[in-house]
């Protein structure tokens, strides 16, 4: 566990004690209003926001529905300590046991998706009775000192290496090495079975995954992979708990995940989408004999602000728009739509597009590094640094994924095929442009 890492924020910091003039010099602007995926800026200028705002806005900016029900629930009861029962949070679990899949029932209720993660971990521990909990490298799973351990990227120069965090390499960087999915696929299964031989099964107390790995470019499992996460799992005993902080409620075009690629988890982890950026709000929730265990026995794990009943409103909300608006389904029609769009952009551009891949609208385009096929951080950015830049100034706005080869697209489920026509069409320019 001595891997470090430069210093590369994942959220870049906004220096709010910058006057407006050092922001201007710096080409900083600053948001004043959303509506849908448009963002308005300081200065007059909008843009149709293709990130989801760090792929949380699922439903939609300026939604009154979301407005309303945080409102009224602010003058009903605006706070009570999480380790009260409140009304409000009692109706989240009931509507989220609506959704959730078979026996996992649970919740632990928390502010966001690093301590939700940590909530997971420190529950698994308990009832295994285990330390250690394998992830894969280039994974994303929060940003805690403790956290960033089971985070791919290494940690920062300032960290704290923790042992019990271990890594087996991700179907991504294998594939970089192998050149094709299946023969990835496969090394990543057998490596995850060479890491548990090494390390000993037995001292597994959890695995975690992401169904699909946004942060380094929309990366799904593989559903033989996930199958064979399970039966790994399952017969070493394993608390196997999916990430679904960002493919959750709808983003991968079915609720959860784990449901698009077959996994079976025994708990998830929220936020993110779960109140679609109006609140912060997160949880983990544990499948029902876990939970019981923890409520035999205790589990005091918890922050202020967990379960927040105003934040719990807007999930509720959200949920609500979600199924009244078909918002799940539409998520899967429309990533259909824009798949088909971008892998035309591919044939158009063989010698520029490398991989067109996702799930539902969470979709990830990776460029060829200059002088040479396969992509990587030093030969694919400038490429992709140029397009991102070209479709800000038609008024788009992407963002990278995290070695900088690739573009992640994130909108919300309201996009139009009309915005996905521009998106495919101003991105051929920028393609044709760097040529």
């Amino acid at each position: 566990m001595s891997r470090r890492k430069s210093e590369r924020p994942f959220y870049l910091t906004a220096w709010y004690t910058a006057t407006k003039e050092e922001r201007q010099a710096t080409s900083a602007n600053t948001y004043v209003r959303g509506d849908g995926m448009t963002v308005a800026f300081e200065d007059g200028t909008t843009l149709e926001d293709w990130t989801g705002q760090v792929f949380a806005n699922n439903v939609g900016m300026g939604r009154p529905e979301i407005a309303k029900a945080m409102l009224a629930q602010s003058m009903r009861l605006g706070w009570v300590s999480p380790g009260e029962f409140a009304e409000t949070r009692l109706a989240l679990t009931e509507e989220l046991r609506t959704i959730l899949p078979r026996g996992i029932t649970v919740p632990i209720y928390g502010v966001g998706g690093s301590d939700s993660i940590e909530a997971a971990v420190r529950a698994a521990r308990k009832v295994t009775r285990r330390q250690k909990v394998l992830t894969f490298t280039q994974a994303y799973h929060g940003d805690t000192l403790v956290v960033e351990n089971l985070s791919g990227y290494g940690l920062t120069p300032y960290g704290d290496p923790r042992p019990w965090a271990v890594h087996t390499h991700s179907p991504y960087i294998l594939w970089q090495a192998l050149d094709s999915w299946g023969d990835a696929y496969d090394a990543c299964l057998r490596g995850i079975e060479k890491t548990m031989r090494r390390h000993g099964p037995r001292s597994f107390a959890a695995m975690i995954v992401e169904p699909v790995m946004c942060s380094y470019g929309a990366v799904p499992l593989s559903k033989d992979l996930a199958r064979g996460i399970n039966e790994l799992c399952e017969r070493h005993d394993i608390k196997l708990i999916s990430d679904e902080v960002v493919t959750g409620f709808g983003r991968t075009g079915a609720w959860f995940g784990a449901q698009t690629v077959g996994l079976k988890p025994d708990a998830l982890v929220l936020a993110k989408g779960i109140t679609s950026g109006y609140a912060p709000l997160g949880a983990a929730v544990l499948e029902a004999s876990w939970g019981k265990v923890l409520r035999n026995k205790g589990f005091p794990h918890g922050l202020t602000w967990a379960g927040h009943p105003i934040a719990c409103a807007a999930a509720r909300a959200t949920i609500r728009l979600l199924k009244e608006e078909r918002l799940v389904q539409r998520a899967a029609e429309m990533g259909a739509y824009v798949r088909e769009r971008l892998e035309a952009v591919k044939q158009a551009h063989p010698d520029l597009v490398e991989d067109v891949r996702g799930r539902g609208l969470v979709l990830g385009v990776e460029l060829q590094g200059k002088g040479r096929k396969r992509a990587g951080t030093h030969r694919a950015w400038p490429r992709v640094k140029a397009v991102r830049d070209g479709l800000l100034k038609d008024g788009i706005k992407v963002t990278p994924n995290s070695d900088g080869s690739t573009i992640i697209l994130t909108p919300p489920f309201i996009v139009t095929e009309e915005q996905a026509d521009r998106l495919t069409a101003s991105m051929s320019r920028q393609l044709r442009r760097i040529r």
